[in-house]
């Protein structure tokens, strides 16, 4: 009620429609009105509802004004409406000034939030937060436009003498160039001891020109400094913007760690990748998850592999490659033997694939973490990559075969595979058609395996009461056992019963997981011809 506004309009006709470009303004002795109304609001709520006195509340004030305008302002300028002749720009002014009102009172609202906090604390650790002397973190849940000015701010910490962050993560927030510009001059105060940048999604509601743009300032803001770590992730920015980050991917020769995460990485953008980055021998976690990859795309990240041979942690979740593309990853993985982690999940990598990617597989003595969930690997390349990894790799701690078409003819193979895999702790195989003998036959495996198995996900299994009473009974034979998912079953609920029992028993009341997906209504006794080799894995698992 008692903040007025300005709104400046330029606009062009074309013909009868006009393309409207707003730019948000307010009186400042308005802006300054708004300041101490919200001075005073927080002062209030201090005294009045932690009992205490807050210092500094007029410049939390002046700040959150600040940000509330900024939003406004960013949004009238990167938004373009046409308007039918005569109709006027009355709407965007109204959204504008909603905006405007909604933000300050957001950040009202998160700072009373905080005071209260800082009240409840106060008694032992006072009112002033410890910085982490190595961590600047801007990560949030609050999405923020910096403008220059504010950009100044929150980078002050990095840019007082004697500042020595090794790890800087500007990611959720939005910069502009000039907000860049104050990027380069943090940067170059710490660059003695700069080593990680994440940039994740920091161009968001930009412009595509300026977004590139600030990208390109921010990536060339490191050349100072020895980087061995950097994020560009959630930025879909394509192959524009691995070409942004040419400087830096060409100068930093001891890049270790490289991610590029939902960033539109086409078979142009993975060439750019390629082509650009000048270090691949240094590399040894790269992440590539969430694009449109594909074949042809693949290829070239295969190549990149190829120059690295002391990789250790590749993820390509969700790429869109198929047979042809898994077996060029194995290739190119297949020149180190470093390797500890990979993550090809959600991704078509079929029977050819996956035997491809067990050879490569069974040369890793140091993996310790593998994810090929919804691969469609189908029972014969499972059972190959379960093998290789029994094989090759025994410090596996955790292996994910959900939703890969495993039928109960390859559950045998999968079986004897896990009885060798000896510091096993999580096992997903669920989404499979592995029924109650199947499960069994896993459970039994785990069992004579010895492992310290701490989770197990045998959900949407087909399970009736035998399968879950024998995973139930596996779980009370391991003393640090977590999580037990049985949901998507067809438990009855005398079976349900039993599990519970069995849990309860061993102390474990708490590891089974909700079961509101069950269908007790599809329980059925087991085929006459498993019921005895079931009753005797049940058997062979009682405590």
């Amino acid at each position: 009620r008692y903040i007025s506004r300005k709104i400046m309009t330029t606009a062009t006709l074309p013909c009868a429609q006009s393309t409207v470009t707003m730019v948000f303004a307010i009186p400042k002795e308005q802006r300054d009105d708004l300041v101490s109304r919200m001075d005073e609001h927080l002062a209030a709520i201090g005294f009045h509802m932690f009992g205490h006195t807050f210092s500094g509340t007029l410049a939390k004030s002046q700040e959150i004004e600040e940000r509330a305008f900024s939003v406004a302002e960013v949004a009238s300028i990167t938004t373009t409406e046409s308007w039918s002749e005569g109709t006027g720009a009355g709407r965007p002014v109204i959204e504008l000034t909603r905006l405007y009102i909604k933000k300050a009172a957001e950040l009202m609202k998160a700072e009373a939030v905080r005071l209260g906090e800082v009240a409840a604390e106060s008694s032992g650790a006072g009112d002033q937060e410890v910085a982490d002397a190595d961590n600047f973190d801007l990560t949030s849940s609050d999405r923020e436009f910096y403008t220059q000015k504010r950009a100044e701010q929150v980078l002050a910490p990095l840019m007082v003498k004697g500042a020595a962050y090794s790890s800087v993560k500007l990611c959720t927030k939005s910069f502009g160039i000039d907000a860049a510009n104050m990027v380069t001059k943090a940067f170059a105060n710490i660059a003695k001891t700069l080593k990680e940048v994440d940039l994740s999604d920091i161009m968001a509601g930009r412009p595509e020109a300026e977004g590139l743009k600030a990208m390109q300032i921010i990536t060339e803001a490191t050349l100072g400094a020895n980087i061995t770590s950097v994020d560009v992730s959630d930025n879909a920015f394509g192959e524009k913007g691995v070409r942004a980050c040419t400087a830096m991917l060409q100068q930093q020769t001891a890049i270790e760690s490289l991610s590029f995460i939902n960033n539109g990485i086409s078979e142009q953008a993975a060439r750019a990748i390629l082509e650009l980055l000048a270090s691949p021998q240094s590399l040894k976690k790269f992440h590539l998850g969430k694009n449109m990859t594909g074949d042809d795309g693949t290829a070239h990240v295969a190549a990149l592999l190829a120059k690295a041979p002391n990789m250790e942690d590749f993820m390509m979740y969700g790429s869109r490659f198929t047979a042809d593309g898994a077996a060029m990853l194995a290739k190119g993985l297949a020149v180190g033997t470093s390797l500890k982690k990979i993550d090809l999940n959600d991704n078509n990598i079929n029977e050819e694939g996956g035997i491809a990617l067990a050879g490569m597989l069974y040369k890793q003595p140091n993996m310790r973490h593998v994810n090929f969930e919804m691969t469609s690997l189908g029972p014969d390349a499972a059972g190959a990559v379960a093998s290789a990894l029994a094989a090759g790799c025994p410090q596996l701690e955790y292996l994910n075969l959900s939703a890969c078409d495993i039928t109960p003819e390859g559950v045998p193979a999968v079986a004897k595979a896990i009885s060798a895999m000896k510091n096993l702790k999580v096992l997903n195989v669920a989404e499979n058609e592995f029924g109650d003998f199947g499960v069994a036959q896993i459970c039994v495996a785990l069992k004579m395996s010895g492992c310290p198995l701490e989770e197990l996900d045998v959900s949407n299994n087909e399970l009736v009461n035998p399968g879950a009473v024998a995973a139930a009974r596996l779980a009370a034979s391991r003393s640090g056992f977590k999580s037990l998912n049985l949901n998507e079953n067809y438990i009855s609920d005398e079976g349900i019963e039993e599990v519970k029992s069995v849990l309860d028993g061993a102390g474990l009341s708490t590891v089974l997981g909700s079961l509101d997906l069950n269908d007790a209504d599809m329980a059925d006794e087991p085929e006459d011809d498993q019921a005895a080799g079931l009753d005797a894995m049940l058997d062979h698992l009682k405590l």
